[in-house]
């Protein structure tokens, strides 16, 4: 059995994989084994290969991992965009958590570059879609709010393309649903958003996607 952990960055797919990959008994793979959103490598650990760099040489070859071979649980939320497909090789999951906590989790985290990867990652997959002719973004005031705004579409956009399209491939998690979340220990609670950035999660969330 193969296992896709998918969905929003920052909703809890590390727990949700790990804790599916030691209830199950196979090997949990993190998305930083396959360079956090290749498809290429990600479908390598179907023939139990897996990519390594030489640092020292600079050679790149796969490697053989014979305890893949009875299924594995991928932590791949960089993958999002390639449910559909993932959804041909094993069982998906979507997971997902409270906008406002995935947007203050995204600014505390700083992921800035990866964002604009993963919205890009939708914008090659989906590039007819009506969607992106309703997108407007000014980022001239957002990069004094940890690009608060850029992170709320991003999350609206995801929540879109699962609704339209992908929901038919893959099962939702709320991550407040499981027993092993604990919001308190969470950097969402330690580091909230400021009254600017709520300001703009506010202003961006209104942007009507349909």
């Amino acid at each position: 059995m193969n296992i896709y952990v998918t969905g929003f960055h920052r909703a809890g797919t590390h727990s949700v994989a790990k804790n599916m990959a030691r209830a199950m008994g196979i090997p949990y793979v993190e998305e930083s084994t396959i360079k956090w959103d290749s498809l290429e490598m990600a479908l390598d650990l179907l023939q139990q290969k897996i990519t390594k760099h030489d640092l020292t040489t600079g050679k790149i070859y796969k490697v053989k991992y014979p305890i893949l071979e009875k299924g594995f649980v991928l932590q791949c939320p960089g993958l999002a965009h390639e449910t559909e497909e993932l959804s041909k090789h094993g069982q998906v999951f979507w997971v997902t958590r409270d906008r406002k906590n995935i947007i203050t989790s995204m600014r505390n985290a700083g992921i800035n570059e990866m964002a604009w990867h993963i919205m890009k990652g939708f914008r090659q997959k989906f590039p007819d879609d009506e969607i992106w002719e309703t997108l407007k973004y000014d980022g001239s005031h957002d990069v004094h709010c940890g690009f608060v705004g850029y992170y709320t579409i991003l999350c609206k956009v995801k929540e879109y393309f699962y609704t339209k399209y992908l929901h038919k491939f893959a099962k939702k998690i709320e991550i407040e649903k499981q027993p092993y979340y604990n919001m308190t220990k969470t950097m969402t609670i330690k580091k909230p958003l400021k009254e600017k950035e709520l300001k703009m999660m506010g202003e961006y969330a209104g942007i009507c996607l349909h």
